[in-house]
């Protein structure tokens, strides 16, 4: 594998710099470039209900944060 051109901090000051539109799209993309294996995918998705109590009007006013 060849050698990173971008450090972390670059890759997580890019995503820090793109809209919250963007940010949505590359965290819902992210799991499809990461070095996952299927199995580690599984529980992430697994995972996903635990974090729903999140999902209400009044946290809503995070969520382009």
């Amino acid at each position: 594998m060849a050698a990173s051109r971008w450090s972390v901090e670059q890759v997580l000051g890019a995503v820090r710099d793109l809209p919250p539109e963007a940010q949505r799209e590359v965290l819902s993309r992210l799991p499809s470039v990461l070095a996952l294996s299927p199995e580690e995918v599984d529980w992430l998705h697994l995972a996903e209900p635990a974090f729903a109590f999140w999902d209400n009007a009044e946290d809503a006013a995070y969520d382009a944060l």
